[in-house]
């Protein structure tokens, strides 16, 4: 693996377009709470003993994790977007991908980090059971919530040649902002070690994304 450099003149980037069906504006008024940081920090631990989450639950983690605070435009036009989790020249070549628990079946969501909401994706429900399945081979899912990384990695290497290693770190920095806040709120989280990146490959059929693998989060 070769060391990133900046390019002279950035690439052209166009993002792509996930096929969306309904849209769910998640709420974004949370109680204050109380917690010194380095008891959070120090108590940071994975577990694999995760019960059912609420989607309300979901939205303060997504809210503090990953929602955009502020954007620039930066001297090539590129949108630059400033959040809890840092980013390799501010591009966040990461989308997450959420599946709550559900009564009948689960479904993939894109959430949208700007205006904070969840739009299920228009994937053929087998297409998607495919993918849980080769996702339960690692940990069972269970009753918790599945948070998957989706990453545009012409996002990054449109800014940098050799970008490979600053999207694989962006995921390392976004798996560990979301644990972080996840014991902050209460709940327990693990992260998966598998990428099931062909059933993820099947789901959007593109080179634009790669599977980053993900993180379960529960109570």
């Amino acid at each position: 693996m070769k060391s990133p450099k900046p390019k002279n003149i950035n690439d052209e980037f166009h993002p792509f377009k996930y096929p969306f069906s309904t849209k769910t504006k998640l709420n974004r008024d949370f109680k204050t709470r109380e917690g010194g940081f380095l008891d959070i920090l120090l108590t940071r631990r994975s577990s694999q003993n995760l019960g059912h989450i609420s989607l309300e639950d979901i939205a303060e983690l997504l809210y503090y994790s990953n929602k955009v605070q502020s954007i620039n435009i930066d001297d090539s036009g590129f949108l630059i977007s400033k959040r809890t989790v840092p980013s390799a020249g501010g591009r966040h070549p990461i989308d997450l991908l959420v599946s709550l628990p559900s009564e009948s079946k689960r479904f993939l969501h894109y959430y949208n980090p700007i205006d904070h909401s969840l739009s299920e994706l228009s994937i053929p429900r087998e297409l998607q059971q495919s993918f849980f399945a080769e996702v339960n081979e690692n940990i069972p899912v269970g009753d918790c919530c599945l948070i998957w990384f989706s990453i545009q990695t012409k996002k990054t290497q449109s800014k940098y040649e050799y970008a490979e290693s600053l999207y694989w770190r962006d995921a390392g920095s976004l798996l560990y902002c979301i644990q972080i806040i996840s014991n902050y709120l209460g709940f327990k989280s693990c992260p998966l070690g598998g990428l099931a990146v062909k059933s993820f490959d099947n789901l959007f059929q593109t080179n634009d994304l790669i599977s980053g693998g993900g993180i379960l989060v529960g109570r």
